[in-house]
């Protein structure tokens, strides 16, 4: 099942009537919290006792959380420092802590020059620190005498582990904050992954995020985006039942491959054929398609019933995508374009192919470019330069501006791969290994995601349901894709290699259910 990522303030306000009613939402948080740091304290010193365990805690309930967690600590041994930096913290907290033995260094201001070398101390020697400085609820930036400290500490030599609570206290993703921010090892947050926590730029602050479920209940409708992972390909690949034939599985229209780079159009529909669709029927110019059946001898060359169609690959000829987009006339089946093809998106003047807009509008399309492809249709869109470097630095800003733009759905193709609909909504795959860095890489992918969708769309026919497919029904389906070309690239180092890869892993999701990270499992 997706992770879903919420707002902070959809969490927050979906814990005001279980607190009104009473719920202990931070008793759960803190024995969540106090169970987690037990286990990396036993993984980095064999047990609990005796380690040293420091909180920094803020005003908020972040650090309630820190001190509760501190104080089931104390009491399996540890010796914990609690550093109060704003003068207050959380009451009940802090007194749990002190009758657990905790001790306290009250820094407030900072202008104790003893006070700053003990908190200092504390923070250098201890095994593990929690940061309960500030909660979702905080303003952004630290005090200086906090800024201080934890600059200070960072440029000690450190070799403890840092857990920030809820999320790491001041987090700014477009800010590397190089000395006076909180770079976590972990980060433990509780109620529903808050939507800050899933920017890529994030990972460096946060390391590996746990979500502690605590009993809020929030839907999926109220989610700005969904996080998949292995688990999900796992459950949701599409598979043949008793009743299937080729057309219940569907069938996967392919325009791609020109004279100059055809085998692109061997790729994307080997891709294709590999993922396991009821039919490939290859759309693209003759020659390429003597190409394609050479390797491929079940591919069907020419038009007829299509439930998705990828176009772009290899820069196809124009009149061969006039032709593919002509097949679906008439239909709300799913288009993929890729490469050439997204340059028929966003021309406020001829576009490159007579009549796209036209054959394109009414039906889910999904953009598929790199980081280069999307600038320039971003710079198309907005009438300045935006850079290939700007779209890397923040995928997840420009993805969704390109699909607010353009009413499409955009597939940023990276190390983290971002996926967005027009209304922002946001799907991010897990990331895939470096191997995918590859020529043709981002052709297999095609193949993949067209005959995912097609599928897809395969099934909603056959079970009378009408109209375009939802927008983040579309984004999800794309998600698995990118899944799935991750695990076939654990098993290769080229296209070539990757195309009988896909076939791989798809064959052990079909026959035995799984395919975890590329490994196949029987």
């Amino acid at each position: 099942m997706p992770t879903y990522a919420y707002p902070s303030r959809t969490v927050r306000d979906a814990e005001v009537p279980l607190l009104e009613a009473g719920a202990p939402l931070m008793a759960r948080a803190a024995a969540a919290l106090a169970r987690f740091c037990s286990e990396v304290l036993r993984a980095r010193r064999g047990l609990v006792t005796g380690s040293r365990v420091c909180v920094l805690a803020g005003p908020g309930n972040n650090a309630g959380d820190a001190l509760f967690a501190a104080a089931a600590l104390a009491r399996l041994g540890a010796r914990v420092g609690v550093i109060v930096l704003f003068g207050t913290t959380h009451g009940d907290g802090l007194a749990a802590a002190v009758r657990a033995g905790a001790d306290v260094i009250d820094l407030d201001s900072g202008q104790d020059a003893a006070q700053r070398t003990a908190a200092l101390t504390e923070l250098t020697r201890s095994d593990l620190v929690l940061d309960g400085i500030l909660g979702t609820g905080g303003r952004r930036g630290l005090p200086p005498h906090v800024a201080r400290l934890i600059r200070d500490w960072r440029e000690s030599e450190y070799g403890g582990t840092v857990i920030a609570v809820d999320m790491p206290s001041d987090l700014d993703p477009a800010s590397a904050g190089p000395e006076s921010r909180i770079h976590a090892d972990a980060t433990l947050t509780f109620g529903g992954l808050k939507a800050e926590l899933i920017d890529p730029r994030s990972a460096r602050f946060t390391g590996p995020v746990h979500v502690v479920d605590i009993g809020l209940g929030l839907s999926a409708e109220a989610a700005v985006a969904e996080l998949l992972d292995s688990a999900d390909l796992d459950t949701e690949f599409p598979r043949p039942g008793p009743e299937s034939h080729k057309y219940s599985r569907g069938v996967i229209g392919v325009v791609a491959g020109s004279r100059e780079y055809p085998g692109a159009g061997v790729l994307t529909t080997g891709a294709a054929v590999g993922t396991a669709p009821g039919m490939v029927r290859f759309l693209g110019a003759h020659d390429v398609g003597e190409r394609v059946l050479d390797r491929h001898a079940e591919v069907v060359l020419g038009p007829g019933r299509l439930d998705a169609l990828v176009v772009g690959s290899g820069d196809p000829e124009t009149g061969a995508i006039e032709a593919g987009l002509a097949a679906i006339g008439g239909t709300a089946v799913p288009v993929v374009l890729d490469a050439g093809a997204i340059e028929m998106v966003g021309h406020a003047e001829a576009a490159p192919v007579p009549g796209a807009a036209g054959r394109l509008h009414g039906r889910p399309v999904v953009l598929t470019p790199h980081a280069g492809e999307l600038s320039r249709l971003l710079s198309r869109l907005l009438g300045e330069i935006i850079t290939a470097g700007r779209v890397a630095a923040d995928p997840l800003l420009w993805a969704r501006r390109a699909a607010a733009d353009t009413g499409h759905i955009v597939l940023l193709k990276g190390s983290q791969t971002v996926i967005a609909c027009p209304d922002g909504f946001a799907v991010l795959p897990a990331p895939g290994p470096a191997s995918l860095a590859t020529a043709g890489s981002g052709d297999v992918l095609t193949g993949i995601i067209g005959t995912l969708l097609a599928a897809a769309q395969a099934k909603r026919r056959t079970g009378g349901e009408d109209g375009p497919m939802p927008d983040r029904v579309v984004a999800h389906t794309a998600g698995l894709g990118v899944l799935l070309h991750n695990a076939a690239g654990s098993l290769s180092i080229n296209a070539e290699q990757l195309v009988t890869a896909v076939g791989q892993v798809t064959s052990a999701l079909v026959h035995s259910g799984r395919a975890a990270d590329g490994i196949l499992v029987q």
